[in-house]
């Protein structure tokens, strides 16, 4: 009997460890579906506000120095949506990201042009920089085909 009892209390922590050791597994699989959803899920990946504007039309060009409320209407925004990315404040016109060393090029598949900045560690690097700094320098240029000509803002 007591033979009887051991062996019953030895199959049932074997069903209670497999059922956990299962319970576990199925956790971890459901977990690690859901991490490709958690990265391709819609995010802003370069958001900037414009303080100069050059125009470039039949061979004359014109510089801008922007207030903050047309910095404002001419800010850039590029969201990435799974693996392709958008120039949101250009009609949704889709992109094609290129890096090479500190930079990275985001183009308008359409032609319409194409947005310039420092890749996401940089960016760190120059939000780290004194005011006076950031101030010295830009942190990227949009640049938009206009006619036969073209459209150039710079910011931060």
């Amino acid at each position: 009997m007591v033979n009887m009892i051991g062996e019953a209390l030895s199959v049932s922590r074997k069903f209670i460890f497999s059922d956990l050791l299962i319970r576990t597994f199925t956790l971890l699989f459901i977990a690690l579906a859901l991490v490709p959803l958690t990265v391709s899920a819609d995010q802003i990946v370069f958001s900037g506000k414009p303080n100069m504007k050059v125009e470039i039309m039949e061979g004359k060009s014109k510089e801008y120095t922007l207030s903050e409320s047309q910095s404002e209407d001419y800010k850039v925004v590029i969201k990435q949506v799974g693996d392709k990315f958008y120039w949101l404040s250009r009609q949704n016109a889709e992109l094609i990201p290129n890096t090479s060393g500190f930079y990275i090029t985001f183009t308008a598949k359409n032609g319409s042009g194409y947005i310039r900045t420092l890749i996401p560690v940089a960016r760190e690097i120059f939000g780290q920089m004194s005011e006076t700094e950031q101030q010295s320098q830009y942190l990227y240029f949009e640049n938009i085909v206009h006619q036969m000509g073209s459209i150039t803002y710079y910011g931060w």
